[in-house]
């Protein structure tokens, strides 16, 4: 019913990327160097510019673009991307003049949604407002754009699903605007992402999970339906970020430092923080959980060695805002100086958003691991191949 398309930003590790590619995702980008690692920078097997996926796969989806950004992507034959204000139109317009026919910008109309539940809100930053769409769509008209449907996102964290009932329906008033306005008839939305990377709920309790928000979007597409295919076919996309990669990624971190004594509190210093992977703590809200290395891997029957203690967690930076856990909501064994700390959930908006800051360049020495899982014993994979797919 829905699909999907990738948000780069998320995560563009590119063994991930390319694996989605392999599965027939399509892609939101944001930027000109995203753009480019799909068209050109997959390999020669997945690169979207030799398998002529450009069009049909990718969506511009930054409402804000640079010049530059926007003039290497419709050069490359990028289509589709979005828009949330009269100026921009403009500046779309002016490059689009410059596009020879069948390559011109197919446009979807960027509006604002109830966000206020989300964890992080867009709509104080992207969209507009519905009952402005009109206006933008009369000018859109004027300059010859061709706008093919609407976007919306209800914010990164979604806390109520109902804001998808609500965008759904704000999206079928600009449907019925454009026919009204002699448009070419609207085809696609685009319901932006939002939704959790497990089925627990992210970030605190009472969160939506998948389930609760794809039920939501069904019913909002059947009603969608009801009022649009008659007279098109109606095509709907998604813009998944933490969703596909949230539990891809395990963080590991060594201690190498603590404080506290023989006492029955404790503060650890590891060798990442809020500067690195776990800036997610400052711009998502998120709330990481350290496990002890030891207590993953084994059980203890020493009562003493299994007794958890506050501990606070902090990163190496000498700045007090590198706080990882704070000691009143976190729990964990007694740890030492040398010990690590895993940290799973890790792989939505991590050490993508890392910088360098107090000396510290924050690159993380990765290691991709093949899940075997469902492994086909009969395949035909040698007893070479086997092993190391298997290590």
């Amino acid at each position: 019913m829905v699909e999907p398309f990738y948000a780069m930003k998320c995560n563009p590790d590119p063994v991930i990327v390319r694996l989605l590619a392999t599965l027939g995702c399509g892609f939101d980008c944001a930027t000109m160097g995203e753009i480019d690692l799909v068209l050109n920078g997959l390999g020669k097997e997945l690169s979207f510019s030799p398998r002529g996926l450009t069009h049909d796969k990718l969506v511009y989806a930054n409402p804000a673009k640079f010049q530059n950004h926007l003039e290497f992507a419709t050069s490359s034959g990028v289509r589709k991307t979005v828009f949330d204000g009269e100026d921009e139109l403009y500046k779309l317009a002016k490059v689009n003049d410059s596009l020879p026919e069948g390559q011109k910008l197919e446009l979807l109309l960027r509006i604002t949604t109830n966000d206020e539940k989300s964890v992080c809100s867009f709509s104080n930053k992207f969209g507009c407002p519905v009952s402005q769409g009109p206006e933008l769509l009369e000018v859109a008209k004027k300059l010859g754009l061709d706008v093919v449907g609407v976007s919306f996102h209800v914010g990164s964290g979604c806390g109520d699903p109902a804001a998808y009932s609500i965008a759904f329906d704000h999206a079928s008033r600009l449907f019925q605007a454009a026919d009204q306005l002699g448009m070419k008839k609207m085809t696609l939305v685009d319901i932006g992402g939002g939704f959790p990377g497990d089925n627990e709920g992210t970030y605190r309790a009472g969160m939506p999970t998948f389930l609760d928000i794809a039920a939501t979007v069904r019913k909002a597409i059947a009603d969608f339906r009801v009022k649009f295919t008659a007279d098109r076919q109606l095509r709907f996309i998604a813009e998944p970020g933490r969703y596909f990669v949230s539990r891809s990624t395990t963080i590991a971190t060594k201690i190498y430092g603590r404080k506290g004594g023989m006492g029955k509190t404790q503060a650890l210093y590891i060798d990442d923080g809020v500067y690195g992977s776990f800036n997610n703590v400052v711009y998502d809200h998120y709330h990481p959980v350290p496990i002890k290395l030891t207590s993953a891997l084994e059980s203890h029957d020493d009562e003493e060695s299994n007794a958890q203690m506050p501990t606070a967690v902090f990163g190496p930076t000498c700045d007090g805002l590198d706080q990882i856990c704070k000691q009143q909501e976190t729990m964990l064994e007694r740890a030492e100086i040398g010990d690590w700390l895993i940290f799973k959930n890790m792989g939505a908006y991590t050490h993508t958003a890392s910088f360098v800051f107090n000396g510290y360049t924050h690159i993380p020495k990765k290691v991709h691991c093949i899940s075997t899982v469902g492994y086909d014993e009969d395949s035909s994979m040698s007893a070479d191949e086997d092993a190391n797919t298997r290590q």
